[in-house]
């Protein structure tokens, strides 16, 4: 049985996947309910791991929608129609825009037809802005899991690791807001470069002479 795994399966589902593996774990150990042994997670068998990516890719998809809520924290609300119209003024004066922000969809279904591997190149945007929410979540699992550390161990050291974590989870969570919006622009700039007539526009130097020593 050929298992083809595209790009958007290991950057959405499997790696935030494995943050929210992490994450259990390491919650289940606080909770003195199992033991992590790091030797015989490193000799885990072949069947092993394909099993951890089989839960993984499963976990990735599960928790999408509360690293959703997440994200939608962050993204002000009408984040795509801003850049859309950020978009169509910037090029108003060079470009006819007869499309809308609601069309990216369609637009990106047309992209594929054309091209299947650019079209690829601009889901790549969308597939890391959902993998960066997801392992903003996965990491906001574990500043909850070092803080429950702290108090059961009042150590410090874990109060420090959890504000260090909810840094680096915020900051994740940005990225993946600025990726969706390199996503809508890509398909936006696809779609005018296919209307570009690049003979009238492109024109080698010595055809120019030509014309003018015609006139």
């Amino acid at each position: 049985m050929n298992i083809r795994l595209g790009i958007y399966e290991i950057f959405s589902r499997i790696i935030p996947g494995g943050f929210y593996i992490a994450a259990i774990g390491q919650l289940l150990a606080i909770l003195g309910l199992v033991k992590i042994d790091w030797q015989t997670i490193n000799e885990a068998s072949f069947s092993t791991s394909i099993g951890l990516i089989v839960i993984a890719y499963i976990l990735g998809g599960a928790l999408d929608n509360f690293a959703l809520i997440l994200y939608r924290l962050f993204k002000k609300p009408g984040y795509s129609a801003r850049s859309f119209a950020e978009f169509k003024q910037k090029n108003k004066d060079r470009w006819i825009i007869d499309f809308e922000n609601g069309d990216w969809p369609v637009l990106l279904a047309f992209i594929r037809t054309k091209n299947l591997e650019l079209s690829g190149e601009i889901d790549r945007h969308n597939a890391l802005s959902i993998m960066l929410r997801n392992v903003g979540l996965g990491i906001l699992l574990m500043v909850i899991n070092n803080l429950i550390q702290y108090f059961t161990s009042r150590n410090p050291i874990f109060i420090l690791i959890s504000v260090l974590l909810l840094v680096v989870s915020i900051l994740i969570i940005r990225e993946a807001v600025k990726f969706r919006g390199w996503f809508y622009n890509n398909i936006f700039e696809t779609i005018i470069a296919y209307r570009l007539d690049l003979e009238k526009r492109v024109i080698p130097t010595d055809s120019k002479k030509k014309a003018k020593d015609h006139k």
